[in-house]
């Protein structure tokens, strides 16, 4: 009869599988021929949430492949599972790589946006304060003929309007 692991041992236990993870990140970040692919293929949402949330805890520490990985992103920012991991994935990415990748990412995806989707990429934005962005997607919102997305655009603006309101026009 063995005597069951104390409270120390399970501790060590997790502290030596936390190292083991953390080397195992390390070796695929260095080694890894097509890191993109690899996580392009965990994010899809026919790999499974375990390969998902490792893609995720992945990108949170170790990537630069966040630009490559936008589209994937953006899609996993409106959804309900992984909006938060997804948020501070693109937040990673330097502004300058950003935002030429982002905008159009965003602007194409609001003609066909539901109200859901338009309050999910409003979230995303204000997240990584992507103002005036945030703006015209608040404007496109404004003239939609649903009035859940109209909603969106007025909640939006009252809570982040002077971020982009008290800018002057190019």
């Amino acid at each position: 009869m063995s005597t069951p692991p104390t409270d120390d041992d399970l501790w060590q236990a997790f502290i030596e599988a936390k190292q083991e993870m953390h080397r195992r990140q390390a070796e695929f970040y260095q080694h890894a021929q097509n890191k993109s692919e690899i996580l392009r293929a965990a994010l899809s949402s026919r790999a499974g949430a375990w390969h998902q949330g490792a893609a995720f805890d992945f990108l949170a520490v170790l990537s630069d492949d966040g630009p490559a990985l936008l589209p994937e992103l953006v899609g996993w920012s409106t959804s309900h599972r992984w909006a938060r991991e997804a948020r501070q994935a693109i937040d990673r990415i330097p502004r300058d790589h950003l935002m030429p990748l982002l905008e159009p990412l965003i602007l194409n995806q609001l003609p066909t946006a539901e109200d859901d989707e338009y309050r999910r990429l409003a979230e995303l934005l204000a997240h990584i304060e992507a103002w005036d962005l945030l703006g015209r997607l608040v404007a496109r919102a404004q003239s939609s003929n649903d009035p859940h997305t109209r909603e969106v655009a007025a909640d939006f603006t009252e809570w982040y309007g002077p971020m982009w309101l008290s800018k002057p026009n190019p």
